[in-house]
């Protein structure tokens, strides 16, 4: 057989051969690129945080616990690692230190009824102003107590059977409370 009779040129056959060579080649450097970047993104993608919550105290509650990431707490102010415990059944307490000495005291429970919500809010912070979260709505209010006024906040929270119950000096920064309930993240 000769060119006349095949149609095909030795030419023809040899440049779409390199055209398809071309062809896989890029393909490969694409996908390998895409690959490349790929593996790059995920090194250097922010691992997820170890929780601070002890085991033996997560796995002895029927509800998500909900703690402050540290690198979102506003300077000066620092989860107490060791403040974790279990001081009544089903229930779960923490504290964040700040400013010589001052603390928040984080109380975590079973989230009770919407009426029982309601009612605590009517008895023990009337008078309070309301704060978007981005694991639910928090009110926050003052509180007398027999040895003076706090601030409360209650913060049920949502898609959660968690209800967070924060006390705090009477005269805290109100954007530095509420960039603590901004770094709230569930264990």
């Amino acid at each position: 057989m000769n060119e006349e009779t095949t149609g095909y040129s030795t030419g023809s056959t040899k440049r779409k051969r390199l055209t398809l060579f071309i062809s896989t080649v890029g393909l490969l450097l694409i996908a390998s690129t895409i690959g490349i970047w790929w593996f790059l993104e995920q090194g250097h993608s922010s691992p997820t945080p170890m929780s601070p919550v002890p085991k033996t105290i997560a796995s002895s509650v029927s509800f998500s616990i909900y703690y402050p990431e540290q690198s979102k707490l506003p300077a000066g102010y620092t989860l107490d690692l060791n403040s974790f415990k279990q001081p009544v059944r089903n229930g779960v307490n923490y504290t964040v230190s700040y400013s010589n000495g001052h603390k928040l005291v984080f109380s975590l429970q079973p989230k009770p009824s919407a009426t029982e919500l309601q009612n605590f809010s009517a008895n023990y912070i009337p008078l309070h102003i309301t704060y978007h979260t981005s694991i639910g709505q928090a009110l926050l209010g003052a509180y007398n107590t027999k040895t003076g006024t706090e601030t409360l906040v209650s913060l049920p929270a949502n898609g959660s059977s968690t209800w967070i119950i924060l006390t705090a000096p009477y005269d805290i920064n109100q954007d530095q409370l509420k960039q603590v309930l901004s770094a709230l993240r569930r264990n």
